[in-house]
């Protein structure tokens, strides 16, 4: 018996009905942590580079000017600094989030303390984000900066390179797609084995998703009905509100749209979580009659 996509799911939504607190809650104090925080401090820096583009847009002012008094380096080299500080922290958080869902998923029990996993183990949760957002990016260049190249020479030539110009972007597109379904264990591998370093988890994820890509991405791709539900719920949550005003409007769709991801993320990631237990190791964690004694046969192949 292979990986059975709806049983993954049923048990990721069997595990939220049974860990307590609630993961709604728990996903919850997470978006507060790793979004509205962020955002709150981010208002704290001027963007420097949003407010030169405005202004150019204007066009009432000279761009030497504009230079001169927005793009000052003290202030691009703060804004820098926060936008990456924000990044980190936003990288461990994610690594946290994971730890719970991956310990919902096994019926574990965890709690909102494990949304701090990753600053338990900072450097390791840090590096294997870095290395995956360094690799993907490589990845994608090479077909980027052919596709710069002939976007250039497209100017003086024809319709066809400028054709050849937009498959290469699309090849890049779908190569860096692919790149990131390689890496998406990564962080699990991480979590299971506290000796293992970050190259050494996105090496092991490599080899885990050695045929088994396009299973993730059709069960990534099951998930769209879901997402386009919760677009006509906010779409009608706007039209409604919008009788009282754009603003209520306004204010009951993203309202729809953040409730719903309170149950959507932890169902999501939980399945994801399935998937992994399933592909490393041979077995659902939340249930003990399934994997190899349901008839599975090695982890880390789908041939």
């Amino acid at each position: 018996m292979g990986y059975n996509r709806p049983e993954a799911k049923a048990l990721a939504k069997q595990a939220m009905r049974t860990t307590y607190p609630h993961p709604m809650l728990v996903t919850l104090v997470y978006v507060l942590l790793a979004s509205v925080l962020t955002n709150m401090v981010s208002k704290l820096v001027t963007n420097p580079f949003g407010a030169f583009y405005l202004y150019v847009l204007d066009r009432s002012y000279d761009i030497e000017d504009l230079i001169r008094v927005l793009l000052v380096p003290r202030t691009v080299a703060a804004f820098l600094v926060i936008q990456l500080l924000i990044t980190v922290y936003q990288w461990i958080m994610s690594f946290g989030y994971t730890s719970y869902v991956l310990r919902m998923a096994r019926n574990e029990q965890p709690n909102y303390w494990n949304l701090l996993d990753g600053f338990r183990t900072i450097g390791r949760a840090f590096l294997v984000y870095l290395l995956i957002y360094i690799f993907t990016t490589l990845w994608s260049l090479l077909f980027l900066v052919p596709a710069f190249i002939v976007m250039l020479v497209s100017a003086m030539g024809g319709p066809m390179l400028m054709f050849l110009a937009l498959l290469l972007v699309i090849a890049a597109a779908i190569l860096s797609v692919i790149v990131t379904y390689r890496y998406r264990l990564a962080v699990y591998f991480l979590l299971d084995n506290p000796e293992m370093g970050a190259l050494a988890a996105i090496t092991e994820s490599k080899r885990a998703m050695m045929g088994w890509k396009g299973e993730l991405f059709i069960q990534d791709l099951s998930f769209l009905g879901w997402w386009l539900l919760l677009s006509l719920a906010s779409l009608l949550a706007f039209s409604l509100g919008s009788i009282f005003g754009l603003g209520v409007g306004g204010l009951l769709s993203f309202l729809t749209v953040k409730i719903a991801s309170l149950w959507f993320s932890p169902y999501i990631w939980g399945t994801e979580a399935n998937f992994y237990d399933w592909v490393v190791h041979g077995r659902y964690s939340y249930r003990d009659n399934s994997g190899p004694d349901a008839g599975y046969q090695s982890p880390y192949s789908n041939f």
